[in-house]
């Protein structure tokens, strides 16, 4: 008899639906972008998702990432909370959480404002 039962334990085999979690491990991913044409310091922006959130100051163009996780299945979104002296826009800034993450929030910041005041001599335009 306890040969049998032996052999029976031997010939089981685990098969990826028998594993507890069946879409991987993770239950939250990150949020993270870029920002580009960032020339002075000034500015930050906010993460928020359900009762969280978190800001980060930024002072140079480059990648960011906000270290909580938002839950999968979660709705997140990332608002600017102080322009810097160039003003900056968003974009992809809001969503619901995917296991791959949000990995492209773009911040673009312009390095000056129109000046709508001025002729462009060239076109015979008012800007």
């Amino acid at each position: 008899m306890k040969k049998l039962l032996l052999l029976g334990l031997i010939s089981w085999q685990v098969s990826a639906a028998d594993l507890i979690f069946k879409n991987g491990f993770e239950n939250a991913a990150l949020v993270a972008g870029s920002i580009t044409g960032l020339n002075s310091a000034g500015l930050s922006i906010k993460l928020s998702f359900g009762t969280s959130e978190q800001i980060l100051v930024i002072a140079t163009s480059g990648s960011f990432t906000f270290s909580p996780e938002v839950p999968i299945g979660a709705n997140w979104t990332v608002v600017i909370e102080t322009q810097p002296s160039n003003p900056c826009t968003l974009s992809n800034a809001s969503g619901t959480m995917t296991a791959s993450g949000a990995g492209n929030v773009l911040v673009s910041c312009t390095d000056s404002v129109n000046n709508w005041d001025v002729m462009n001599w060239d076109e015979g335009t008012w800007q």
